[in-house]
C-alpha cells in the first residue's frame, strides 16, 4: 500500500522493541531516580516513626538515607539533563553531517541516497523511501529496505499520484503525517498482492521556497513505532533535502542550459563558414537532429507564389535520394498551417486524429513521430523544419524550446545565405537571359579543368557567336535584339545537360562549358544546337520568322590546352575561322580545323590509353545554309 503494507516474514520479537540501546541510558536514569526517592521515603519515614533518633549511631543511619537518597535522586536528574544534552549534540552532529553529505550530490538519486542513509542515522526504520513530484505523480527517486520483503521492493510499484494513499496525501495538503497503525488507517492503500500487517508510518513533505518539491516516507513494522520527537527529526532533515534537491535541480538546469548554449554556439559558428543555402540546410538538420535527439530532419524553403515547398538538406544525409525535391503544399495541409500561421506541429502516427496525409509520410519512412517547426526570419516565414523519430514525438518542453531556439537562428543564417545567393546571382548572371556572366565563365571554367586533371576526364569548351546581329539592331532597334537573345538563350540551355554551363560572354557571344564531355561529344552538342536554329527561325508577332545563325569554335582539355585561358582562346581561334568561312559551321582549336578532320582524342579515363571509337556523324565543312541573322 502507499502505506507499503506488503507479504513479509514473520519478524523476532526483538525487532519491535520500543527502542534497543537507546532505551539503556533513560532505564538506568529512572532505576536511580525510583531509588533516590525510595531511599530518602525511607529515611523520612524512620524519623517520623520513632520520633527522631535516639542514639547517635540511629541519627547516622537516617542521615545517610536522606543523603544517599538526595544524592540519587539529584543524580539521576542530572544524568538525565547530560544524557538528554549529549544525544541533542550528537542529533545536530548528524544533521550537520547530513546536510553536508546532501548538498554535495548533484543528481536527485544522489540526494536521495544520502537522505535515506543519514536518516538511519537519528531514526530507526525499517523502510525509507524519497518521493519527487512531476506533474501529478510521485516517483520514488531514492529506496532502502531493512528487513524481508522490505529489502526486494520493485520501486516501480512504490509510483503513485497526488492525493492517493498516505504518501499523496502529504504531497497535496503539504502536511505531515504519523501513522500509528496504517492497516486500519482508512486514508492509506493497500499494494495490489499483497497482506497486511501492522505498521507505523512517518511522512514528511519537502518543502522549498513554500514549493512541495516531494515526501519523505518512513515506514517501520509493529503499532507506535515513531514519536514527536521522531517527527520533528524528519521535519528538519526533509527541510535539507527539499534544499539539496532544489540545488541539484538548479545545477542540472544550469547545466542544461550550458548545453544548450553550447549546442547554439557550435551551430552558429558551423552555419557562419558557408553562405551557400544547401550547405547551411544541410548543417542546420545535422545540428537539430543531435539537439532534439531524433533520427532524421528536414529542411524547405518555402515558395509561397507556386504553393510548394522546396527541399533543401536533410540529415542522414544518404537520405536526401529518397526526398522529392518539391512538395505541393495542397496535399500536406498541416505544413500549409505552419508556415501560414508560424505555429509548430505535432504528429503521432499511432493518433487516430493525426492528419492523415502527414501520417501516411511517415509510415512511408518507417517514422513515427514528426515535429514541425516555421523558419521565421524578420517577421516572415521563409521555410519549414521537419524533425522525425522512430518513436513517438517528443513532448519535453525543454527540448521543445530548444529547437524553436535552433530553427529562429538557423533561419536568420538560411535568409543571410538566400540573400547573399540572389545577390551573387545578380553579380554572376547576365539580367537579359539568365545566363552566368564572363567572370563566372573564366572562373568556373578554371575549376573544371583541375577537377579534369584530378579525374583524368575530358572537359570542352563551346563558343557561339551570332551571324550578322549587328545587322537586326540596325534594322529593327535594339528592344527586337535583345528579345532575339533571349531566344537564343532559351535554345541552347535547351540542348543542354544538367551540368553544362552557359555563359553569356559578351553582346552576342555566347560560352558553354561541358564537363566530361570529349571533343567529338562536344561537336555533337554544336551540331544539336545548329540544327535547332535551322528547324525553329525566331518568330516575332507580325514579322516573318527570322532565321538565326551562328558560328561555334570548340576547344577540349588536354589536346587544345591545360588552363582555362588556353582553352578559351582556342575555342575563340576555332569561332573566328568558322566566320571567316561564312558562318553557320564549326571548327575546333587554334587550326580551326573541321570535326572530321580531328583525331578521336585518347581516354583520360582509360589506363591503358588506348583510342576510343566514337561514331559521330561528320560535320563536314558546316551545318546550315547560307542564310542567317
Amino acid at each position: 500500500m502507499i502505506c507499503l503494507v506488503m507479504r513479509i516474514v514473520p519478524a523476532p520479537p526483538f525487532l519491535f522493541a520500543r527502542r534497543g540501546p537507546r532505551l539503556t541510558q533513560p532505564f538506568l536514569h529512572a532505576l536511580a531516580l525510583v531509588g533516590g526517592i525510595l531511599t530518602l521515603a525511607l529515611g523520612s519515614a524512620a524519623w517520623l516513626t520513632t520520633g527522631g533518633p535516639s542514639t547517635f549511631a540511629q541519627f547516622v543511619v537516617l542521615l545517610d538515607f536522606t543523603i544517599g537518597g538526595t544524592l540519587l535522586t539529584t543524580g539521576s536528574l542530572v544524568g538525565r539533563a547530560r544524557a538528554a544534552e549529549a544525544h541533542r549534540n550528537a542529533q545536530l552532529t548528524v544533521l550537520g553531517q547530513t546536510a553536508r553529505r546532501m548538498s554535495v550530490g548533484i543528481e536527485p538519486g544522489d540526494v536521495g541516497l544520502a537522505v535515506v542513509e543519514e536518516i538511519r542515522r537519528v531514526i530507526r526504520y525499517h523502510n525509507a523511501r524519497v518521493y519527487l513530484i512531476e506533474g501529478e505523480d510521485l516517483v520514488p527517486v531514492a529506496f532502502e529496505g531493512r528487513f524481508g520483503a522490505y529489502e526486494q521492493v520493485d520501486v516501480e510499484i512504490l509510483r503513485t499520484r497526488l492525493g492517493v494513499g498516505f504518501t499523496g496525501r502529504v504531497a497535496r495538503s503539504g502536511t505531515p503525517l504519523k501513522v500509528d497503525d496504517a492497516r486500519r488507517d482508512p486514508r492509506g492503500m493497500t499494494i495490489p498482492g499483497t497482506d497486511d500487517v501492522d505498521e507505523s508510518m512517518l511522512l514528511v513533505p519537502m518543502r522549498y521556497d513554500d514549493r512541495i518539491l516531494g515526501v519523505i516516507t518512513l515506514s517501520k513494522l509493529g503499532l507506535n513505532g515513531f514519536d514527536d520527537d521522531d517527527l520533528r527529526l524528519l521535519q528538519i532533515l526533509a527541510d535539507q533535502a527539499a534544499t539539496a534537491f532544489a540545488g541539484a535541480a538548479s545545477l542540472a538546469e544550469t547545466r542544461r542550459l550550458a548545453a544548450e548554449l553550447r549546442q547554439l554556439l557550435d551551430m552558429s559558428s558551423a552555419l557562419s563558414r558557408s553562405l551557400d543555402p544547401k550547405d547551411v540546410a544541410q548543417l542546420i538538420a545535422e545540428h537539430l537532429v543531435r539537439a532534439v535527439g531524433a533520427d532524421r530532419a528536414q529542411i524547405s524553403d518555402w515558395d509561397a507564389a507556386g504553393n510548394r515547398v522546396r527541399t533543401l538538406g536533410c540529415y542522414p544525409p544518404e537520405h536526401r535520394k529518397a526526398i522529392d525535391d518539391f512538395y505541393s503544399l495542397d496535399r500536406y495541409p498541416l505544413t500549409a498551417r505552419v508556415l501560414n500561421d508560424g505555429v509548430i506541429a505535432t504528429v503521432d502516427a499511432e493518433d487516430p486524429d493525426a492528419d492523415a496525409a502527414e501520417v501516411a509520410e511517415l509510415r512511408r519512412e518507417g517514422m513515427r513521430g514528426l515535429i514541425m517547426l516555421p523558419l521565421v526570419a524578420k517577421g516572415a516565414a521563409i521555410g519549414v523544419v521537419e524533425v522525425t523519430s522512430a518513436g513517438r514525438p517528443t513532448d519535453e518542453p525543454g527540448r521543445i524550446t530548444l529547437a524553436r531556439t535552433m530553427a529562429h537562428e538557423a533561419a536568420m543564417a538560411l535568409e543571410n545565405a538566400r540573400v547573399y545567393e540572389a545577390a551573387r546571382n545578380l553579380a554572376d548572371r547576365d539580367p537579359l537571359t539568365g545566363y552566368f556572366n564572363h567572370r563566372y565563365l573564366h572562373e568556373r571554367l578554371s575549376e573544371e579543368v583541375v577537377r579534369a586533371i584530378r579525374t583524368r576526364r575530358a572537359v570542352s569548351v563551346v563558343m557561339l557567336d551570332l551571324d550578322d546581329f549587328k545587322l537586326v539592331n540596325d534594322t529593327f532597334g535594339h528592344v527586337f535584339g535583345d528579345r532575339v537573345l533571349v531566344y537564343v538563350g532559351e535554345t541552347i540551355r535547351a540542348s543542354l545537360r544538367e551540368s553544362d554551363v552557359a555563359a553569356r560572354y559578351g553582346g552576342d557571344e555566347f560560352a558553354l562549358i561541358l564537363p566530361e564531355t570529349t571533343v567529338h561529344e562536344a561537336a555533337g552538342v554544336a551540331e544539336r544546337v545548329l540544327a535547332a536554329f535551322r528547324d525553329h527561325p525566331f518568330a516575332a508577332e507580325g514579322r516573318t520568322p527570322l532565321p538565326v545563325g551562328m558560328s561555334i569554335g570548340l576547344a577540349t582539355h588536354p589536346g587544345d590546352g591545360r588552363t582555362a585561358t588556353e582553352l578559351i582562346a582556342a575555342a575563340d581561334a576555332g569561332l573566328y575561322a568558322a566566320k571567316a568561312e561564312g558562318g553557320s559551321r564549326v571548327r575546333v582549336g587554334m587550326l580551326g580545323q573541321p570535326i572530321s578532320e580531328v583525331e578521336p582524342s585518347p581516354d583520360p579515363r582509360s589506363l591503358a590509353g588506348r583510342f576510343r571509337t566514337v561514331s559521330v556523324r561528320s560535320i563536314g565543312n558546316g551545318v546550315g545554309g547560307s542564310g542567317g541573322v
